[in-house]
């Protein structure tokens, strides 16, 4: 099954979707459920504000990070299946309220920040519109894979 199509274009959109699928419900098409997916999701919104807490190899991001960063600004669109450098995900099951609290509470201190933020991993400086721009893509990405229950 493919995924939803969606796409962000602030703040607000995003949090308008994970309040309905928290309201309403979901059922993942991929493999993480909704508290998974805020997690990883508020995981890289703030390390790009308080700084991330791992690095990758300087030849991919010199080689392939600005050209994919290029491409996913310009398609709006992110591959699937790509790995994730994140620690370990939680198992499937937790707190989703907790963790869609935990990404909107990214997503307000990400929009309501004033100057530079941190560099990323994996394209080098970005700046803050490249970032929030980058995270409403991401957004997108992950929560095209769960799909709501009926209303």
């Amino acid at each position: 099954m493919l995924p939803r199509i969606l796409e962000f274009k602030d703040r607000d959109e995003v949090v308008a979707e994970l309040d309905r699928l928290q309201r309403i419900g979901c059922t993942p098409r991929g493999k993480w459920d909704l508290f998974q997916t805020c997690d990883h999701l508020a995981y890289f919104v703030e390390g790009s504000l308080d700084g991330h807490p791992y690095k990758v190899p300087w030849l991919f991001k010199v080689l392939f990070g600005r050209l994919v960063l290029r491409r996913i600004l310009k398609t709006g669109k992110m591959k699937p299946g790509a790995p994730t450098p994140q620690k370990p995900l939680p198992a499937a099951g937790g707190d989703a309220s907790a963790a869609v609290a935990r990404l909107t509470q990214a997503l307000d201190r990400l929009f309501a920040h004033e100057g530079e933020l941190h560099a990323s991993p994996f394209f080098g400086y970005l700046t803050p519109e490249e970032w929030r721009r980058l995270h409403m893509i991401h957004c997108a990405h992950h929560l095209s894979f769960l799909e709501p229950k009926k209303e």
